[in-house]
């Protein structure tokens, strides 16, 4: 979906979180298009209406993005050293081993710990992954919003701003590691630390074979049936009301927003094989990442203090603790929104769309708001 002016010179792509689609942007998409943005959600694959390949199928392998992606080296080799190569065709991409060593990551008080071993592969080698999701944000980038070329008349690269919640932060993080000079800035709100990677699970060993037996679980006649019963109106209006502090954001558009897709045909497939994606990139390890590799962009989060799955002195610490030798803050701001839950943009929308104006007109080189407060 999009909204704006179609020959406005500013633009900006809105990517969704888990479970959701592009109508999640429903009170954003419109403000930000009167504003004069061009603006653009889209649904990422196997959400929304967008195709939902069976992971097994030769589509899926053939759209994976972890394809040509990793080195291949032997298993005991799990240095996470990376060198520039060419990717794709596209020049200098990472080519990167599949596991990442000595990872630095954020904890629930503001501090740091190491993480030794953190596979980047999806656990089952699907399709629904955070690579494949990048490429299309780029693809998406390059074919609708720059209209299949890439510079203006005058040679001057073109530029779009990213804006994610939960789920989409990293997609667009890992989209701008992949394509960095499509994008001017990212604002990620509410960034999902992924409670189910093995990464950030606090006895890995004792919960991976509990979450694999879910998983199987889910897979089986009962999961489905299980499934069945959770995508419908009454159920999803309660699911949301866990996620959503803002409990008359929940009205019957956004639970038909999300209830007529998941009921879709291979939805129930996919769902289920983004619920045992328990390894891949994490939102700190990409942010320490762009750092590394010297890409400068506006990086802003702004986040609900209600949320019931992140930690406000996890997110503050983005600006205050310094992963490791980088001594410099992995983002150059940090707002906090009272009274939202998960989705600030949806239940907050009054507070939420000035926060995403300002990023844009810091993405676009005009002058901001000055100073804003933690709301």
């Amino acid at each position: 979906i999009f909204s704006g002016p179609a020959d406005a010179t500013k633009s900006a792509l809105l990517i969704h979180g888990l479970f959701v689609n592009a109508d999640h942007w429903r009170r954003t998409i419109r403000e930000l298009g009167d504003a004069g943005y061009r603006t653009y959600a889209i649904d990422l694959l196997g959400s929304g209406y967008s195709s939902k390949p069976s992971p097994g199928s030769l589509e899926a392998r053939l759209l994976n993005g972890e394809n040509g992606r990793f080195e291949t080296y032997p298993k005991n080799e799990v240095s996470c050293d990376r060198y520039y190569s060419n990717h794709r065709g596209k020049q200098d991409q990472y080519l990167q081993r599949p596991i990442r060593d000595n990872l630095i990551l954020g904890t629930a008080s503001g501090g740091r710990k190491i993480v030794k071993h953190v596979n980047l592969r999806h656990p089952l080698g699907s399709c629904y992954n955070f690579y494949t999701f990048a490429e299309q944000v780029s693809d998406f980038t390059r074919d609708v919003i720059f209209e299949g070329t890439d510079q203006l008349p005058d040679g001057t690269q073109k530029t779009t701003s990213l804006v994610a919640n939960s789920k989409g932060t990293i997609v667009a993080l890992q989209a701008v590691l992949d394509t960095p000079e499509y994008y001017d800035g990212v604002c990620a709100i509410n960034p999902t630390y992924r409670e189910m990677h093995h990464a950030e699970m606090r006895f890995p060993s004792i919960m991976m074979p509990v979450v694999n037996l879910l998983q199987k679980f889910l897979r089986s006649k009962q999961g489905k049936d299980l499934y069945y019963h959770a995508t419908q109106r009454d159920c999803i209006k309660n699911i949301l009301k866990e996620p959503y502090n803002n409990i008359d954001a929940i009205d019957d558009e956004l639970v038909t927003a999300m209830m007529d897709p998941l009921n879709l045909p291979n939805a129930a497939e996919v769902v289920f094989d983004e619920l045992s994606y328990t390894t891949g990139p994490l939102f700190e390890q990409l942010l320490q990442d762009i750092k590394s590799a010297s890409i400068r962009k506006p990086l802003w989060v702004c986040y609900g203090v209600e949320d019931p799955w992140l930690s406000p002195n996890r997110v503050e610490s983005l600006m205050t603790t310094p992963f490791g030798k980088q001594a410099a803050p992995v983002v150059d701001k940090v707002v906090a929104i009272a009274n939202a839950g998960h989705c600030p943009h949806d239940e907050r929308p009054e507070i939420t769309n000035p926060i995403i104006l300002d990023f844009l007109k810091t993405c676009k080189g005009m002058k901001a708001s000055i100073g804003i407060p933690h709301l």
